[in-house]
């Protein structure tokens, strides 16, 4: 038997090793919540298809937005 019957013989049930990525069959940097089981790097390339949207720059131009309104409405009184 040589060493090319043996490669990856060893069922694989559970551990890192089980899983792979759905788009491209990685296994490494699979994300798992939510049932996603893709790779980091399928799920940053697909993730506005998929319907996810990045929070914090949204949160930043919405700050900087209200920062900037509040700035303009303050009246300033110079003596």
């Amino acid at each position: 038997m040589g060493h090319t019957t043996l490669w990856f013989s060893h069922p694989r049930r559970f551990g890192p090793g089980s899983r792979q990525c759905r788009v491209c069959a990685n296994t490494h940097g699979v994300i798992r919540k939510y049932s996603l089981f893709m790779c980091r790097r399928c799920f940053r390339e697909y993730s506005n298809d998929i319907g996810f949207k990045k929070v914090r720059e949204f949160m930043s131009l919405n700050l900087i937005f209200r920062y900037s309104e509040d700035i303009s409405s303050k009246h300033y009184l110079t003596i």
